[in-house]
């Protein structure tokens, strides 16, 4: 099983987010993630980057 941490890109820093995502659903103008759980978190961004072998999902803030 692939469980992953999902941080924000901030000022040149990754910011803790949510970990043991288990499952991740890009929408136009937020990320939703759900973990081993079920909980349900909602990120205003967009994706940037998924590492699988680092275990690791990169969102940005989304430009409107």
């Amino acid at each position: 099983m692939c469980l992953s941490t999902v941080y924000k890109k901030e000022d040149g820093e990754n910011v803790y987010l949510c970990k043991n995502v288990a499952r991740v659903i890009p929408g136009e103008h937020e990320v939703t993630c759900y973990d081993l759980m079920g909980r349900k978190t909602v990120i205003a961004g967009v994706l940037v980057d998924i590492d699988l072998m680092e275990n690791m999902i990169l969102v940005k803030e989304a430009e409107l």
